[in-house]
Parts: C-alpha cells; structure tokens; sequence
C-alpha cells in the first residue's frame, strides 16, 4: 500500500526546449510551464507553434471539400 501512495516523481528539464542548451540555474526564463534559456528562444518556439497550427487548420479546411 505504501506504493501506491507515492506521489508521481516529474522529471526536472534540463535543457531549453527550443535550442537544447543545458540552463543554468541563473539564467532561466520560465513561460507556459517550460523553461527557456531566454526571451528569444521562447519567441521562437510561439513562432514554430503558431505557423504549425496555421497549418494544421488549412488542412482541415481543405479535407471537407474532398
């Protein structure tokens, strides 16, 4: 029974999502429940973002027609 109280252990990130630079513990930049190494890369990861979901809705705008 002790097993299953345990709480689940989440694993720290230790590296930034968009550049995968290892952060360091002074420079961290912390949005949307992920840590960049600065403002520009999490820029660029809202861009990436952005323009796959664009995409994503031109394809689904597209397949009705068919």
């Amino acid at each position: 029974m002790a097993e299953a109280t345990k709480a689940p252990v989440v694993e720290e990130v230790k590296n930034c999502p968009a550049c995968k630079k290892p952060l360091k513990k002074a420079r961290r930049f912390y949005r949307n429940g992920a840590y960049y190494c600065n403002n520009n890369c999490f820029k660029k990861v809202q861009a990436t973002a952005k323009a796959s979901a664009a995409e994503a809705a031109e394809k689904s705008e597209e397949k009705p027609q068919a």
